[in-house]
């Protein structure tokens, strides 16, 4: 009987922090070790003995949100929703939904976001470590555990090319090209990673790297044991 009673322990400890570390019944409450969201070192070159580090619970800011992406003559391009120009109008909640039952979805294109508190540059992103030495990749965000496809990351690099907690409405269109970004609410997702050889994405190296992530946006997203699964544990948004 000895021997298993370390054992039986190790499960009350596992039940009792499921049981106890989320008290808000009520609530909706993210625990990232128990939902998978948890930092990891994946070596992807076995031969060179290249590693990743992934980051996989980040905070990102909630920025005034626009229908549409804005095209930027400077640029040549169309840029993030949330980049506000002087041809664009900031409407609040109701200024938006009223031009759309008035059939004018262009006159307010962009919505002021109530909860801009914690609009801060801390874990802003999903970032992964050391990315620089594979260029050639691709990052896809799913829904938790399934199939479904919410975003497509080409030659993620955590510079130019960011997840922000932002998706395409159409991924058909292309994150830059045309319309329609929306913000992903606070939860947990799932994400894959492939690593290629070549800039044409033909050979793939190590194995597909698996995993979920959590979003958390603002102190009403009730969150345990996801400060340490962040690139900076300095974050008034995670609690240990």
């Amino acid at each position: 009987m000895k021997k298993y009673f370390s054992s039986i322990l190790c499960v009350f400890g596992l039940a009792s922090l499921v049981i106890t570390s989320c008290k808000h019944k009520d609530d909706e409450c993210i625990n990232c070790v128990i939902e998978g969201a948890v930092a990891r070192t994946v070596v992807v070159d076995t031969v060179k003995g290249t590693s990743i580090e992934v980051y996989p619970v980040f905070t990102p800011s909630n920025h005034p949100m626009c229908d549409s992406l804005s095209y930027n003559p400077k640029m040549g391009a169309y840029v993030y929703p949330y980049m506000m120009y002087k041809f664009q109008k900031l409407c609040s909640v109701q200024e938006a939904r009223d031009s759309l039952l008035k059939g004018n979805d262009t006159a307010c294109p962009c919505r002021k976001n109530l909860d801009s508190t914690f609009n801060d540059e801390v874990n802003a992103y999903f970032r992964i470590g050391n990315i620089e030495k594979f260029p050639y990749n691709r990052l896809i965000i799913k829904t938790k555990n399934d199939t479904t496809k919410l975003g497509l990351y080409t030659n993620y690099d955590n510079k130019n090319n960011l997840f922000i907690g932002e998706v395409p409405t159409d991924m058909s269109l292309g994150y830059y090209e045309y319309y329609n970004t929306r913000a992903l609410a606070a939860g947990v997702y799932s994400y894959e990673l492939v690593f290629y050889k070549e800039e044409q994405h033909a050979t793939q190296i190590g194995d597909t790297v698996k995993g979920n992530f959590a979003i958390i946006r603002s102190d009403k997203n009730i969150n345990v044991h996801c400060k340490n699964e962040a690139y900076d544990k300095n974050d008034p948004l995670l609690k240990e």
